[in-house]
């Protein structure tokens, strides 16, 4: 199946009436990929003031009007990292990923930007990980959850 993507980049290019629906169908999209118990704080009061702000985007996928993909990104003086990416599993293997990945290396103005995931969904970023030679560089216990470590590539979390 080839598809005619349309990869959008938050608030730059989509209007303010149309921001709201859009982010919140980004998050319903991505709720139930996370088990991460702050996620929906993380999302409304850090990434979508963040996107307000300019320290961070996210870049999504329609297809039949549909999000079908989406990556969340912080660009900061001292962190440029992927928050989250997904392709619905229907969509995997046609290159969006790629797409959205390499668009976000526009974005945070590197080829190696701090992504971290849990060690359980290791084996689902294997070909990322080794497409973009990214670097294991920490493993933090019970970081974002108390049920597994998290693994971070290309640098290391500010801790709190």
């Amino acid at each position: 199946m080839c598809l005619k993507l349309k990869v959008l980049k938050s608030i730059r290019e989509i209007s303010e009436q149309n921001f709201e629906k859009i982010s919140n169908d980004i998050y319903q999209f991505t709720l139930n990929l996370y088990d991460y118990p702050t996620y929906k704080n993380l999302y409304f009061n850090k990434q979508i003031p963040g996107i307000i702000s300019g320290e961070r985007d996210i870049l999504f996928v329609r297809y039949n009007n549909k999000i079908i993909a989406a990556i969340c990104l912080k660009k900061t003086r001292d962190e440029k990292k992927i928050c989250m990416i997904y392709v619905c599993k229907k969509y995997r293997n046609q290159g969006i990923g790629t797409k959205i990945i390499e668009q976000s290396f526009n974005y945070l103005e590197t080829k190696k930007p701090l992504i971290t995931l849990p060690d359980y969904k290791i084996e689902m970023f294997k070909p990322l990980i080794k497409k973009y030679n990214w670097q294991l560089s920490e493993v933090l216990d019970n970081f974002y959850n108390n049920r597994s470590k998290e693994l971070c590539f290309n640098g290391t979390l500010a801790r709190k």
